[in-house]
């Protein structure tokens, strides 16, 4: 038998519920310690090999998918004094993110680590011993790596937060833009070169470098040189077409950026509806 004591009730539920998942028994009750209430979780530990491998699963996968989650919230609560509601959640999202792989230009900035391991790894020494288990001190001294590479995450997760709120504000800037601008082009096909796009009219006539630089509302490049991009975005603004044609895949981080802008006026489609006819002869944009 070992004995895990928490100080919140809640923590000792969660961690049964895992434990019952893995068909461990265990059994929960009160007590009381110097006037406080804790709460004692014993728990059936089998010699056998596949048994203990279902108990360092079931604490494992408390701590993993519960635990480090409420971490980052303290953390983003008492370290960087969020209150918001939505925006922890948002914050959070991020850092789950982060941990199941689905963000890799975050996770390079701190490098991979095997969670589980170092958690079981943990564990396993620590079930070694007979003596009841304070599961707040475990996780502050056993599991400390693991806190202090939350708390990177979290501090990225930030970062990342106010990135996407900042580029939320400058879509939503831009669609006010579009919503108000003339239309001067009912139709734009943009052919992706592999290292920009070349522009086509509604009558499928290529649109030089020059006059898309004239077309361009330099108000735009004035009020916002850091975001509008003046070879894509800026001439497609200032031209507010009604619709816009995008033949192959191109910049998949700037197709998307056209696409939260133009919304339901852009259509992405193969490259190989682009007519090559219209292609030759060549037209250099790196000499333009």
């Amino acid at each position: 038998m070992i004995e895990f004591i928490f100080k919140q009730k809640n923590d000792a539920v969660k961690l049964q519920e895992y434990l019952n998942k893995e068909f461990i028994q265990s059994w929960f009750h009160e007590t009381l310690f110097q006037h406080t209430t804790h709460y004692n979780l014993t728990i059936e530990v089998s010699p056998f090999f596949k048994e203990r491998e279902k108990l360092f699963n079931g604490v494992s996968h408390f701590v993993l998918n519960d635990k480090c989650m409420d971490w980052s919230e303290s953390a983003l609560r008492g370290n960087y004094f969020y209150e918001d509601v939505d925006e922890i959640n948002q914050i959070l999202e991020i850092v789950s993110e982060m941990r199941m792989g689905e963000r890799p230009e975050l996770m390079e900035l701190i490098g991979e680590w095997d969670e589980s391991k170092y958690v079981h790894d943990s564990l396993e020494l620590l079930l070694e011993g007979k003596a009841p288990i304070s599961f707040d001190s475990f996780s502050k001294f056993r599991l400390k790596k693991l806190q202090e590479r939350l708390l990177l995450m979290v501090d990225l997760a930030i970062d990342e937060y106010k990135m996407e709120q900042e580029y939320q504000m400058f879509v939503h800037m831009l669609r006010e833009y579009l919503a108000s601008r003339e239309q001067k082009m009912r139709t734009i096909h943009l052919y992706s070169t592999g290292y920009g796009f070349r522009f086509f009219d509604e009558d499928m006539k290529e649109v030089t470098r020059q006059e898309l630089t004239k077309a361009i509302d330099k108000r735009l490049l004035t009020n916002h040189p850091l975001y509008v991009d003046s070879h894509t975005i800026a001439p497609l603004l200032s031209l507010a077409p009604e619709k816009i044609l995008v033949y192959g895949n191109g910049d998949h981080q700037l197709i998307r950026t056209l696409q939260n802008i133009f919304e339901e006026r852009i259509d992405l489609l193969p490259l190989s509806y682009f007519p090559d006819t219209l292609l030759y002869p060549s037209w250099d944009i790196a000499n333009e």
